[in-house]
């Protein structure tokens, strides 16, 4: 059926760029860690030197001549989106939680809403009578919602009839 397979396309295609949205994210979150973390350590390690140790002295001290300071390595590129793996060795698991159902993966909600209102206190009957003035493209939504909830087999094959005479 034509019209059903647009709808799965579309489907198929809206997953594949949530995917996508979802990688770069994921991606993007990582290198603004990384750099965070190598920030981090950077401040962690360079010091003022040690505090002055003795007696404190009330004689002026002369000054100490001052070295220049060597200028900071500049930070290297961030490799490529596709390249960054980052794996954090020193890691330790504290816990873990889940929301129910994620152990069955992430995967995209889908609601299918009525084709028209009221459509689901509708008899078979009645739906079927409906169906005679409905489009193609109506159809097809009658029948996805039809399949997802009452999954009546009398409007199914009403409407796969009525879908098989608009492609003929």
């Amino acid at each position: 059926m034509p019209a059903l397979d647009g709808l799965s396309r579309v489907a198929e295609i809206s997953l594949t760029v949530a995917r996508r949205a979802g990688s770069l994210a994921l991606s993007t979150v990582r290198q603004v860690a990384d750099m965070a973390l190598e920030r981090r350590s950077r401040s962690r390690t360079e010091s003022w030197g040690p505090p002055p140790s003795g007696p404190a002295s009330t004689q002026p001290r002369e000054a100490a001549p001052v070295a220049p300071s060597p200028a900071p390595a500049p930070a290297p590129a961030p490799a490529p989106a596709a390249a960054v793996e980052h794996v954090d060795r020193d890691a330790v698991v504290v816990a873990e939680s889940a929301d129910p159902g994620a152990a069955d993966g992430a995967g995209a909600q889908i609601r299918i809403g009525e084709p028209w209102q009221g459509y689901g206190s509708l008899t078979a009957k009645e739906v079927n009578d409906r169906l005679a003035a409905a489009s193609p493209e109506a159809l097809a939504v009658a029948r996805l919602y039809e399949s997802a909830n009452r999954n009546r087999v009398t409007v199914l094959r009403e409407i796969d009839r009525r879908l098989q005479a608009a492609d003929s």
